[in-house]
């Protein structure tokens, strides 16, 4: 370790960053770095992650879903017309890269990369009021659905 006072511990590392330190699939110095440029270049640390390469979308789905005790589905799996519609804002589900599984009672079952995303979590109970239960998914596979479900809305608009 260097004597720099920039050093990063993992203790110092917050969400997927540390959970991957913990698990042994990156090194405390490369969490450290991809946490920066994510910062940097304004996106979160699992797109850093991916864009570089470091591990492929499934490994990081099957580690999280083991280190964090939670459910994964594979989206190829699913009819993506029979989710619900409208339970989230689009540009919210965009923004924190999620989909709306189900809801039962108060509970909203959303599909996500990033279960350990504070703040996608408190901004998604704030607009349902409903409490959000994360189940893991692939990123790849979220950003295509996703940026099929985007199309397809502006085919809608572009047909009126």
């Amino acid at each position: 370790m260097s004597d720099s006072p920039l050093a990063e511990t993992p203790g110092s590392l917050t969400g997927v960053a540390r959970v991957l330190v913990n698990a042994g699939k990156l090194d405390v110095k490369a969490a450290g770095d991809l946490t920066r440029a994510a910062k940097e270049q304004k996106r979160s640390f699992i797109s850093a992650l991916m864009s570089k390469g470091t591990m492929s979308p499934s490994d990081l789905a099957q580690t999280l879903s083991t280190a964090l005790a939670v459910p994964i589905l594979d989206l190829s799996a699913l009819d993506i017309q029979r989710l619900p519609k409208g339970v989230i804002d689009h540009k919210l589900s965009t923004q924190y890269q999620v989909v709306v599984l189900s809801k039962r009672g108060n509970r909203l079952f959303i599909a996500g990369a990033d279960p350990t995303d504070q703040e996608a979590t408190e901004r998604i109970k704030f607009a349902t009021q409903m409490t959000p239960e994360w189940v893991i998914v692939e990123y790849d596979k979220l950003s295509k659905m996703l940026e099929g479900q985007t199309a397809s809305a502006e085919e809608q608009l572009n047909a009126l």
